[in-house]
Order: C-alpha cells, then structure tokens, then sequence
C-alpha cells in the first residue's frame, strides 16, 4: 500500500473513532455520566446537536491540518482514538 493510501486509511480512522467517541459521550451522559472536559460539557449543555458538530468540525478541521503537515502522526493518534473508544465500550457494558 502507498504512502498516500495510508495516510488515507489512518484519517479515515481517525474520523471514524471521533464520531464513535461523541456518540458514546453522549450516549453516557444521557445516563448521568459527567463529561470531564469543561468546554464540551459546556457545549453538551447548549445542546448535543451543537455538541456532536463543534466536536466533529473541530477535530474535521486539525485532523485535515495533521495529514498536511505530519501525515505520520495519524497512526498515533488513530491508536489513541481507538483506545478512546475501546474505554468507552467498556463503560457501555457497565452502565
């Protein structure tokens, strides 16, 4: 597999595993779970809909930037992603 088709998988990943982290954040808040960071709990209580697209846009816009400049760093943080929604299923069992 190319460099270029590579990189495209890991971003897709990435996107991937940012979408299942909001759904399942907002899955566990939905069960009185606490989001830890103040300014997503913030936009969770403005609303998931603006939560789930200021989540989505935001990370849409740095990961695009990443691929530019380091397309490298995609693997490490698809792994980091995909531990975020590995502790994140492990939680969904629990709740």
């Amino acid at each position: 597999m190319g460099k270029e088709k590579l990189a495209l998988a890991w971003l897709l990943i990435c996107q991937f595993c940012n979408f299942a982290d909001a759904v399942f954040t907002l899955y566990a808040v939905s069960k009185g779970v606490k989001e830890a960071n103040p300014v997503m709990a913030r936009a969770i209580e403005v609303s998931p809909l603006f939560f789930a697209t200021i989540k989505l846009v935001v990370f849409t816009l740095a990961i695009d930037y990443i691929a530019s400049k380091r397309p490298s760093m995609l693997r490490w943080i698809a792994l980091l992603l995909i531990c975020v929604v590995a502790w994140h299923i492990s939680f969904v069992f629990s709740l």
